[in-house]
């Protein structure tokens, strides 16, 4: 299950801004990985020194990815291609970030 993190600065995007982003990123980032629980974590900090205005941060268990570049290139095309059809005008950085993890639910 991927676990998306959005960290912004509520200095130059709006919560409401974020929170589109944040079902955009969720609903691309699902269907690029053919995973339906893709879960968004969406903050702002309160201290902020030379932030980027939105981060996404992709965590995902490394086994689940065949082609770590190819992941990548298809979720920025989607998000790029999303931006245009919504005029979000936000500068956005991604990264994939795979993760080699154990993972116990509902203990």
């Amino acid at each position: 299950m991927p676990v998306i993190r959005l960290d912004f600065d509520n200095s130059k995007v709006d919560n409401n801004d974020i929170v589109i982003l944040s079902n955009a990123i969720q609903k691309i980032v699902s269907e690029e990985t053919n995973i339906e629980d893709v879960f968004v974590y969406a903050n702002n900090a309160d201290i902020k020194i030379k932030v980027a205005p939105i981060e996404i941060f992709i965590q995902m268990s490394d086994h689940k990815i065949k082609n770590e570049d190819e992941l990548i290139k298809s979720i920025k095309t989607r998000l790029t291609e999303w931006k245009k059809e919504n005029n979000y005008n936000h500068l956005i950085n991604l990264t994939l970030i795979p993760m080699h993890w154990k993972i116990e639910i509902g203990i």
